[in-house]
């Protein structure tokens, strides 16, 4: 029983193909129970009674989402996104909502214009950019059915300018579409940005865009009409992820600052997640060039993950930073002297709730945040000790989280998986999202602490029916996961990952539902990670919104792909059950539901080429599905896009298929057949 519970503690780290480390002498007690055989009889139960062709995605199971926040003009009300709800809402200045309306599937980008008289939503399910007028009377918001419009769906964000420009921002193609609503017979404009953009500002003379998987912030000037202009840009590039930023104008340029992970590698070797701690970035950008001035360490004051932040010049010259923490359970003023470089005061920091993704500042101080981990509203007042929670009220829709799914989600985007961890030296506080952007990938390619293999993220989203799990597959279930994540997230702390936690010593667990009096022991904390991955499925696939068929093409690519890529990555609806193969009769109508349920992946090992392998039989083969959300591609990260994907296929004189590395002489796939595949590959 101990050898086998100590292989099984060798668990999950938060990437693919991450090292096993033997456990630490502080993670293992003779007292503390196996609990894997009680995780394995619920999962075994979920799993019989879970129909995964009908598993719903998570966007529409995990609550109303709070995702954006904007002021109205007056300052006495705002207007939000409800991302899991498809609404826009209006709010008072105490955060009750007074109005609902429409907004694009899945919103997510929210802009006010400068003149104050319009609103512009874009959301990830909708093709073009909804125009509302806004009013001094309920419902203060008017739809207007001039939609700007695009080629694309999928668009992440939206900002406005005072000449009346509107930018939208798409993350799958990394396209930023500029366009002029008031000016008729005005085409728009097309630019691409790469690297996964997912937030746009538009910051003085400047469109600001957070490139995620590019790692970057992209700077570009624009000309008296609004139009960006690809000469004068700037880009400020980091190691690892910007999560966040905000900005103010400086003469002829900008202060930013950049909210990420630590801009240095990522350290294995000392068995745990080394230097990936979240850092506040303040730079300079002036003439196409951007000058860092200061870098802190915010993760030493407990903010975590910071997405949301806000950039202000004071009076006396000097620059105000609120820094809120998605993962952490603080939040933390900084100022800058005039010039940048220095702390000019210390930080000061305040208890805050996680979950904070969007904020706005309020005269005399504080601020209000939108907060989805817990599918509420939050105002914060400097004269009162703590924040106030304002849950979204849900109206008619479907069935909220349970308590147990809401924990495991708590558990995932904050820090309460490894509560003491510390960020002396290499150490670190962080999150699953550190690694795992709203449980996506952040774009990474890292060494593993073994030997010379460097690996890329891979997705959390999904894990359900798509085990054993990760590129090595060494965790067979989600029960090991569960488990093993807790040790893996606090290796190095030098305390127990058996531990329990109560609503006294974190607050958030309260705003959670949680009693002040209940203790959640350590196998209850692990019962509800599963239960939060269970339901983690992959939202929508944008492509397949409101279509039922393929075109021509993608059935070309969709025969393609049974002839060519099949054998592997097989059509199942739960990766390690051969039995749940579905035909190809049934791919289009399963591809075309919202939840697009089929893995396209298996349980077996294969050597195709991509060097070195992460395992002694090669690497277990991945999921496709939602391929836009996983850049890079193959497990080395070698493939930047879907083309040099396709572009690397080669068969062999004997039929032997190489991902990559193939030898000379080996035969690809025609122009047309690249086409088509990637067709159908967009779909999945």
């Amino acid at each position: 029983m101990r050898r086998r519970l100590a292989l099984l503690l060798l668990g999950l780290a938060l990437g693919a193909g991450c090292k096993r480390e033997d456990p630490p002498a502080e993670a293992t007690s003779a007292a503390d129970p196996d609990p894997l055989p009680a995780l394995r009889a619920y999962e075994a139960e979920r799993r019989a009674a879970t129909d995964f062709a009908a598993l719903p995605p998570s966007d529409a199971t995990f609550g109303a989402d709070p995702y954006a926040l904007a002021a109205l003009p007056g300052g006495e009300r705002f207007v939000a996104l409800l991302r899991g709800r498809d609404a826009i809402v209006v709010l008072d200045a105490s955060m009750r909502e007074l109005a609902r309306l429409p907004a694009p599937a899945s919103p997510s980008g929210l802009a006010v214009t400068p003149d104050g008289r319009s609103v512009f939503v874009v959301g990830e399910r909708d093709a073009g950019v909804r125009w509302f007028e806004i009013q001094e009377t309920a419902p203060y918001l008017a739809r207007r059915y001039d939609d700007l419009v695009t080629s694309t769906r999928g668009l992440r964000d939206v900002a406005a300018g005072p000449e009346g420009a509107v930018y939208a921002i798409e993350e799958d193609k990394g396209r930023l579409f500029t366009l002029w609503p008031n000016v008729p017979n005005t085409q728009g404009e097309v630019a691409t940005i790469g690297g996964g953009p997912i937030h746009v500002e538009r910051v003085g003379s400047f469109v600001v865009i957070d490139a995620l998987h590019a790692h970057a912030l992209v700077i570009r000037p624009v000309d008296e009409t609004g139009r960006v202009l690809e000469a004068g840009e700037a880009r400020i590039v980091h190691d690892g992820p910007i999560w966040g930023f905000s900005a103010v104008p400086d003469g002829e340029g900008l202060f930013v600052l950049a909210g990420g992970v630590e801009d240095r590698p990522l350290d294995r070797k000392g068995g745990f997640f080394g230097y990936i701690d979240s850092f506040v970035f303040l730079y300079r950008v002036e003439r196409g060039a951007a000058r860092l001035l200061s870098a802190v360490n915010v993760g030493e004051l407990g903010v975590v993950t910071p997405k949301a932040l806000d950039l202000a010049k004071e009076k006396d010259g000097t620059l105000a930073a609120l820094v809120t923490g998605y993962g952490g359970e603080a939040s933390a003023r900084l100022v800058f002297d005039a010039s940048g470089k220095t702390l000019a005061i210390p930080a000061k920091t305040s208890p805050t709730v996680p979950g904070i993704r969007d904020l706005v500042t309020l005269p005399g101080g504080g601020f209000v945040g939108a907060n989805p981990l817990l599918d509420a509203f939050v105002l914060v007042r400097p004269d009162e000790p703590r924040e106030t929670i304002v849950p979204v009220v849900d109206r008619g829709g479907p069935a909220p989280p349970s308590p147990e799914a809401r924990l495991g989600e708590a558990l995932f985007f904050t820090t309460l998986m490894a509560p003491e961890n510390g960020t002396e030296d290499a150490h670190s506080r962080f999150t699953c999202e550190t690694c795992h952007f709203e449980g996506y990938v952040d774009g990474r390619i890292h060494h593993t602490g073994r030997g010379e293999v460097r690996v890329v993220t891979k997705p959390l989203v999904g894990l359900f029916n798509n085990r054993p799990h990760f590129s090595r597959a060494l965790d067979p279930d989600l029960s090991s996961v569960a488990h093993a994540e807790f040790r893996v997230a606090g290796a190095g702390s030098g305390h127990s990952p058996w531990f329990s936690l109560d609503a006294r010593t974190h607050p958030v667990l309260a705003a959670l539902g949680r009693s002040e009096a209940e203790v959640i022991e350590p196998l209850a904390l692990r019962r509800a990670l599963m239960t939060f991955l269970m339901g983690f499925s992959h939202r929508q696939n944008p492509t397949t919104v409101r279509r039922t068929s393929f075109s021509e093409l993608e059935h070309e690519g969709a025969k393609l792909f049974e002839a060519r890529c099949e054998g592997c990555h097989e059509a199942r609806l739960s990766a390690d059950e051969k039995g749940s193969r579905v035909p190809f009769d049934r791919w289009e109508s399963l591809i075309f539901t919202p939840a697009g349920p089929i893995v396209w992946g298996s349980n077996e090992y294969r050597k195709t080429g991509v060097v070195p392998y992460v395992h002694e039989r090669g690497a277990r083969v991945p999921s496709l599905r939602r391929l836009g959300k996983k850049r890079p591609y193959l497990t080395s990260g070698a493939a930047k896009d879907l083309a040099d994907l396709l572009t690397r296929a080669r068969w062999a004189a004997d039929g032997v298929f190489f991902h990559d590395g193939a030898s000379e002489g080996a035969s690809g796939l025609e122009a047309r057949e690249r086409e088509a595949l990637r067709a159908f590959l967009e779909l999945l």
